[in-house]
């Protein structure tokens, strides 16, 4: 649409307000995104196209797991809500990955997917600075400022306009959406519900590239109807930590009546009936034009991807405490509904199995992320952020991540303050960030352990000690909650003193333990400390040698460990880190000719151009740029640096003779 005064022209429209933000979409990443502008200070609008449906979870209604629960500790550390939404709403929790070291230990939890949303909706009304309207947003408004676009308002579908300072767009899987299921093509978002119409439009004439992505989502079948008794049993761990940090300080622990879950194969019946109806398949057929997610794909893209692979793992797992409906993770199709009928009765205990709702594809459409900064505003339209899957990531987690970071950028910049960017060896978040704003994406992208450089420190149980100063000092983390992760950190801090102080001379009960643990006897003095880095050995191992254990918290005692047992590796990490902040502390300036720097390659050139990285490091993690073209950079920077401290020179000598003129 463009200015604000155009707004005029239409008969229909009319102001309805101003506030400092919008927050467009109440999903994951928008609910955060208005929590954080509010808790600041921001009077904010919080638009939603469904009133009833905030924070819905229309794919699988569980939170966390592997990378995934590691974002929702971070959040929470800096202030977020999921994780407090996350403990209120499990009906089971497990601590994925327990097999292996601590660096991908992953909580996940199983929600009551109803409470989770009405939670949230409850959380987001009790905010003073939130206005929460059902409405739809159509149009964004801006003005032209020293040759810049500047948003300065949006508009909803009723002709409601709002003058805004920033805004935020949370638009989930509903723009321009459209659910396939086998022939059948409806003009819907997810669940059945309507989608967005017109915003796309109206960002793509604000100068952001568009691009267009598809998910889908597996059936919803009636328990009544499905034999668990020839399933594999997946109980629940109640001794998983809770997500927030508040809860774990206060002693919250999981319910002990824990809902299982259960999981199955795939059988030969499965694979006949899938293959046998490729030809009727959208996503084979052309009728599905966006790019799916690599990691998460359906279960007939599975079959032809991996035609040496016998069978494939299906997860059966709960909706709810108050619902009898059953969510078939790992089993999302696009096929048409008679096809999912038949594959789902060629499962054990599925052979009865009543459909409750039917699997489909969804495309919708997203921004290229290149097209922001690490601030996640967008580089064409000052003022717009951007967050969730509309920059092209799937899942609740990265969502709710990116809505908490650009709430707290909007809001930064609107009170005037420093953008907050987290690199890649302070958080997940850091690396979900830098890579879609950085490398971009041509897929929808999930965060994995994998993608972290730095995962031994960036593990599930420190992003307190890594994060919440930092949410303390933004303003979303209150004193009082500053206060006890202060004891904390000292209490780890004092433990670990102390283990290392305290020195065992060899005995008979000493003896034992260490026999029963299967380690090395020691034949001199030991340090408790030293007992602990041995791999057999855990500190409760070692209650009965050591008298002067003070009462510590589990969190407190698992951090004491972990710090103790991978100190060396923690060195090895933090001398690398050392050297990734060297090339992230070179920072380089938007106004860097690169089209004229002799030595750079075309492509770089023109990746740099567009791109305008904010660091050395950034630059080095653009495709296309190469470490010849960062040592090009590296000499130019010298360069210029020299030449700039070459005029300080003259202008003071200039001035030296003045004086004494």
């Amino acid at each position: 649409m463009g200015n604000w005064e155009q707004m005029k022209d239409h008969a229909s429209w009319y102001e309805a307000g101003t506030f400092d933000v919008a927050v467009i979409g109440a999903g994951h990443a928008g609910c955060e995104a208005a929590f954080a502008c509010a808790h600041l200070g921001l009077s904010t609008l919080l638009l939603t196209l469904h009133l009833d449906q905030l924070a819905n979870l229309p794919c699988n209604p569980s939170i966390g797991g592997t990378a995934k629960g590691q974002l929702v500790r971070e959040i929470d550390a800096l202030g977020g809500i999921m994780g407090e939404m996350a403990d209120l709403s499990a009906i089971q929790t497990r601590m994925l990955n327990r097999s292996k070291g601590p660096a991908v230990f992953s909580p996940r939890a199983q929600m009551d997917r109803s409470a989770y949303s009405r939670r949230m909706k409850a959380r987001i009304e009790k905010e003073e600075n939130i206005s929460l309207v059902q409405g739809e947003a159509v149009e964004l408004f801006w003005e032209e400022k020293d040759g810049k676009k500047v948003l300065n308002g949006i508009c909803t579908r009723s002709g409601a306009c709002y003058h805004v300072k920033a805004a935020v767009i949370c638009s989930g899987t509903y723009m321009e959406a459209r659910t396939i299921r086998g022939e059948v093509i409806v003009e819907s978002g997810p669940d059945g519900l309507s989608r967005s119409v017109g915003l796309s439009k109206s960002m793509a004439e604000a100068g952001i590239t568009m691009q267009r992505f598809k998910t889908g989502t597996p059936v919803r079948v009636n328990a009544r109807t499905v034999d668990t008794s020839v399933m594999e049993i997946q109980p629940g761990e109640p001794d998983m930590p809770p997500f927030s940090y508040k809860n774990e300080m206060d002693g919250v622990t999981p319910r002990q009546e824990q809902v299982p879950c259960y999981s199955v194969w795939t059988t030969p019946e499965t694979r006949k009936v899938i293959t046998g109806n490729m030809d009727r398949s959208p996503l084979y057929s052309g009728v599905i034009e966006g790019t799916g997610p690599r990691y998460c794909p359906s279960i007939e893209d599975k079959f032809m991807r991996f035609p040496d692979k016998s069978r494939h793992q299906i997860f059966v797992e709960p909706m709810g405490d108050e619902t009898q409906e059953l969510y078939l993770q790992g089993f999302s199709t696009s096929l048409p509904e008679d096809v999912q009928v038949q594959m789902v009765h060629s499962l054990p205990g599925l052979g009865k199995a009543h459909i409750q709702r039917a699997a489909y594809a969804i495309e919708y459409d997203c921004i290229d992320p290149t097209t922001a900064d690490l601030s996640l505003e967008s580089t064409c339209l000052e003022g717009l952020f951007t967050a969730g899957q509309v920059n092209g990531s799937s899942g609740y987690e990265e969502a709710a991540a990116q809505g908490l970071m650009a709430g707290i950028n909007a809001a930064m910049k609107i009170l005037g303050r420093k953008p907050v960017i987290l690199d890649r060896s302070q958080a997940y978040i850091g690396v979900l960030i830098d890579d879609l704003v950085t490398k971009g994406t041509k897929e929808p992208y999930r965060m994995m352990t994998s993608r972290a450089e730095y995962r031994i420190f960036l593990r599930q149980d420190n992003a307190d000690m890594r994060l919440t100063e930092i949410g303390h000092r933004i303003g979303l983390i209150d004193d009082a909650r500053f206060s006890a992760f202060e004891e904390k950190k000292k209490a780890i801090e004092e433990e670990k003193a102390r283990l290392r102080a305290t020195f065992l001379p060899p005995s008979p009960k000493l003896h034992e333990i260490l026999t029963s643990c299967g380690s090395t006897v020691t034949q001199s003095g030991i340090s408790l400390a030293e007992l602990i880095k041995r791999p057999e050995i855990h500190y409760r191992d070692l209650a009965e040698v050591d008298d002067k254990r003070p009462d510590l918290a589990p969190s407190v005692i698992f951090a004491v460990e972990v710090d103790i047992k991978y100190e060396g590796y923690l060195a090895l990490e933090n001398d690398r880190i050392k050297k990734f902040a060297a090339l992230e502390n070179k920072k380089l300036s938007p106004d860097i000719p690169y089209d004229q720097i002799t030595g750079l390659r075309l492509e770089a050139r023109a990746k740099l151009m567009q791109r305008k990285p904010m660091s050395l490091g950034q630059a080095s993690r653009i495709s296309g740029v190469s470490p010849a073209d960062i040592a090009v950079l590296l000499v130019y920077l010298e360069a210029k640096k020299r030449e700039d401290a070459g005029t300080v020179s003259a202008d003071k000598d200039e001035g030296n003779e003045r004086n004494d003129g």
